[in-house]
């Protein structure tokens, strides 16, 4: 993935008075480090996605944690701050990752809606799926390797707005503890 969508990305967030969160890979920051810069000046979160993007599951506990905070310290170089959210890659994860994961003190993060951009989709097709599948609490994966997707974030953004859905950091989002993830990616109270 490049860097060359995410001023358009980031105009839209901005017009629509928005502070998204962006998992980056380490090996993204090493290529685009003024762009991980730019996305922290504007206000927006950083999370992990950790260093070469590769599946969690096949690794050992160490390399979990090797991932984890390599990228970290690659993002911690650059906008000063450390990371506390992980979105694994894939979406491959199991109970050994997550415990790994929040070892290196990092929230494990799912989505539940995914409109599958970073495949040959159009615009219209984003929006339909993100905008029909979202619900209260829904986190929402997009990409930036698509000019689809800037394409259609802005209607998504307005469509769900007029449903009255508010936007917020994942990190604003999310319990903290007593939680669990559901097979659907949503996080679940334990006394649920």
């Amino acid at each position: 993935m490049g860097d060359e969508y995410i001023p358009s990305i980031l105009k839209v967030l901005d017009e629509n008075n928005i502070k998204a969160t962006f998992f980056i890979i380490g090996t993204w920051v090493d290529k685009y480090p003024n762009r991980v810069k730019e996305i922290d000046m504007k206000g927006h979160e950083i999370g992990n996605h950790s260093n070469n993007h590769i599946y969690f599951t096949r690794l050992t506990k160490s390399k979990i944690k090797e991932e984890v905070f390599t990228a970290s310290n690659k993002i911690k170089k650059i906008t000063g701050k450390d990371t506390k959210l992980m979105r694994v890659p894939y979406g491959d994860y199991n109970s050994e990752v997550i415990k790994a994961i929040e070892e290196t003190g990092h929230y494990c993060i799912q989505w539940d809606v995914d409109p599958v951009d970073w495949k040959s989709i159009s615009y219209e097709q984003i929006q339909q799926t993100v905008i029909s599948k979202t619900r209260n609490g829904s986190i929402i994966l997009l990409h930036n390797s698509s000019v689809e997707t800037v394409k259609a974030l802005d209607t998504i953004i307005k469509e769900l707005k007029n449903k009255g859905y508010d936007f917020v950091k994942v990190s604003d989002l999310i319990y903290k503890e007593n939680y669990y993830i559901d097979y659907t990616g949503r996080q679940k109270p334990l006394n649920e």
